[in-house]
């Protein structure tokens, strides 16, 4: 079994999703909206790098920190799919505005 957590970067009017999941085994990898799957020696430099590119981690973000971020916490959840290509099509949508 391995730990998936969420995290999301919001730009303008757009949220992109990044997915870091740590192996069995300690494999850290970052899946992100780009498409690119990025692998780091562990979850603290894998944690680093979200950080460094604005992202949050979701299950730490509370509805003042979804607002400042431009979107309603109760009106976003991270995509679900055991599709890779399904999921890199949810992993960018375009926020409405509030």
């Amino acid at each position: 079994m391995s730990d998936e957590q969420w995290w999301v970067v919001t730009f303008g009017d757009m949220l992109h999703w990044a997915r870091l999941t740590v192996g069995e085994d300690g494999t850290v990898e970052v899946f992100s909206a780009n498409g690119e799957t990025e692998r780091f020696p562990n979850e603290d430099d894998a944690r680093t790098a979200l950080l460094d590119a604005d992202y949050r981690a979701f299950d730490g973000i509370d509805e003042d920190d979804a607002e400042l971020m431009g979107f309603d916490l109760d009106s976003v959840a991270p995509p679900r799919s055991d599709d890779e290509d399904d999921l890199l099509e949810q992993m960018t949508i375009k926020l409405q505005p509030r």
